[in-house]
């Protein structure tokens, strides 16, 4: 039977995170820092990009998924911290040698291209605001 104050209550989930029982713990967030602004963030916010050998040198994709394997860096999915990184260098700084970026490009002009949802808003006849 478990008491209070006895050597089975030290080796609770609640003692060992020093949480009152009952209390919900906060779990682990891990961050990382974007090449190009330099600041950190949550990993689930950032954009991971990979390292990758090609046959005339390496290049960089972009890793949707985050399970591709290699050299990873992390950036901002915004144009702005892109041109910082290719200002600042960041893309060799962070691969540990020259890289190929065209493909993180293309994927940031498709990125432009997609449509948010903010073009003009319709009033549907049937909604009453026609009058």
């Amino acid at each position: 039977m478990y008491k209070a104050g006895s050597p089975s209550a030290s080796h609770s989930p609640a003692a060992a995170s020093g949480a009152a029982p009952g209390n919900r713990v906060s779990r682990h967030v891990p961050q990382r820092t974007c090449i190009g602004c330099r600041k950190k963030d949550d990993q689930a916010v950032l954009l991971r990009l990979v390292r990758v050998s090609m046959e005339g040198g390496n290049a960089v994709h972009v890793d949707e998924d985050r399970r591709m394997p290699g050299r990873g860096a992390w950036l901002h999915p915004d144009t702005a911290c892109l041109r910082l990184a290719v200002k600042r260098s960041g893309f060799p700084r962070a691969f540990k040698g020259s890289a190929e970026i065209s493909d993180v490009e293309r994927w940031f002009k498709a990125l432009g291209n997609v449509p948010t949802g903010n073009g003009p808003k319709t009033v549907q006849p049937e909604s009453g605001s026609e009058i």
